[in-house]
């Protein structure tokens, strides 16, 4: 899978979850596009305060996953299947 991702925008979506700050990106490559968002976690997420939410589109196919790092979004866009990376959370 091509990482749409730069180390810039990794560090981007880390800085605004230390900072607790809300923004959103997106990148697209032909079918394949990835939009990042991070948000307050709700009460259930605790001990963390804030996520980014990873989408994933390549084609017809749609994923999606809640990470808490900048490194759980790197492995979810690596891997082209947002649902397949990181650990479960429920």
């Amino acid at each position: 899978m091509i990482m749409l991702l730069s180390d810039n925008d990794l560090a981007t979506i880390q800085t605004a979850l230390d900072s607790r700050l809300e923004i959103e990106m997106t990148r697209s490559l032909g079918d394949l596009r990835i939009k990042v968002s991070t948000s307050r976690a709700p009460p259930v997420w605790h001990p963390w305060i804030m996520l980014a939410r990873v989408e994933i589109w390549t084609g017809h196919t749609y994923s999606t996953q809640w990470c808490v790092s900048c490194e759980e979004v790197r492995m979810a866009c690596k891997s082209g299947s947002a649902s397949a990376s990181g650990q479960g959370r429920w």
